[in-house]
């Protein structure tokens, strides 16, 4: 695994049922921390350096991006079996995910990712937009 150990995984679901989720095959968890990744970043990589986030290792890793991967990767590898099986905290920890993604992406909720830098300008590669309504008259 890039990012996620197999540790990470037991602090939010049993060995038992990992067990059974991936049929002893440590790759299922791979695939599904790999499609995690992959969601995030097309979601916030213009505004946020992942390459550098995903590098850290130990108890350094951003706690909010490893949440969401946990989240995300079980929810990606109970794919794998009927979705009448699959616990409602795991569907509902990874609809509580994609929005909290989301309000990021779109500027609604703050995080504390390194953010990508603007090489020519030595700032944070994102724009504010200033302004507000015309004023009422009645």
């Amino acid at each position: 695994m890039e990012f996620l150990t197999i540790e990470d995984f037991k602090h939010k679901i049993t060995t038992n049922v990992l067990n059974q989720i991936t049929d002893l095959d440590n790759t299922v968890l791979d695939d599904a921390e790999k499609q995690a990744i992959g969601f995030i970043t097309d979601s916030l990589s213009n505004k946020y350096d992942f390459d550098y986030e995903l590098a850290i290792t130990g108890t350094d890793r951003h706690v909010n991006l490893l949440r969401w991967l946990l989240n995300l990767s079980l929810y990606f590898a109970y794919e794998r079996i009927p979705a009448n099986q699959v616990p409602e905290r795991i569907v509902k920890n990874y609809d509580d995910t994609v929005g909290e993604i989301s309000l990021i992406e779109r500027g609604k909720k703050q995080t504390t990712l390194k953010e990508v830098i603007n090489e020519t300008t030595d700032k944070p590669n994102h724009t504010f937009r200033w302004g507000s309504d015309k004023t009422r008259t009645y």
